[in-house]
């Protein structure tokens, strides 16, 4: 394990640790980003995987460019990682790139699936990224929105209100939430 991928350690799993600190350092210098990258292979240690995958996503705000021919590593890892919190952040992450229309119909492919995970905060983050995909590319609206109102009568509380905001903004025009859309913070 790398120096970088080392302060992600310790600690428990619900702590954020020092990913914060390390996205910043990646931000303001980029020759870092594979050492960080090379986190979301440390298959055998949650903690560093999923502050990894934190990290990443911030990083992915300011620097989307930095993650150019990693498209289908990510969505891979979006798909079959067995932690729920590098599947959400990865969720997040793939939103902030800059993406081709085959691109974004490949996300929107991954997203579709993801509303089906198990946890609710890759459900939510999904939803989230399909509703700004869907504003970002108007003729999206319709598919995404009929799949996103499947979940309205979810049986959790966050799903359905995170469904609601979204239908919100699909169907009635109103401004993305605050916090789901995080490109350039």
């Amino acid at each position: 394990m790398n120096e970088l991928l080392e302060l992600l350690e310790g600690g428990d799993i619900r702590s954020d640790g020092h990913a914060d600190e390390v996205a910043s350092d990646v931000i303001q210098n980029t020759e870092l980003f594979q050492l960080l990258l090379d986190g979301l292979e440390e298959d055998d240690n949650d903690l560093v995987r999923g502050r990894t995958a934190h990290a990443l996503e911030k990083v992915s705000r300011i620097h989307p460019e930095l993650f150019k021919g990693l498209l289908n590593q990510l969505i891979e890892q979006a798909l079959e990682d067995k932690l729920p919190m590098v599947r959400w952040h990865l969720a997040m992450l793939l939103v902030n790139l800059e993406l081709s229309p085959q691109e974004t119909n490949k996300v929107i492919l991954v997203l579709y699936i993801l509303l089906d995970d198990e946890s609710v905060f890759v459900k939510s983050w999904a939803i989230s990224g399909l509703t700004i995909l869907a504003q970002q590319k108007p003729d999206k609206n319709g598919a995404i929105t009929t799949k996103i109102k499947v979940l309205k009568d979810h049986k959790s509380a966050a799903v359905r209100n995170r469904i609601s905001k979204a239908l919100k903004v699909l169907e009635d025009g109103e401004t993305l939430p605050k916090g789901w859309s995080k490109r350039g913070m």
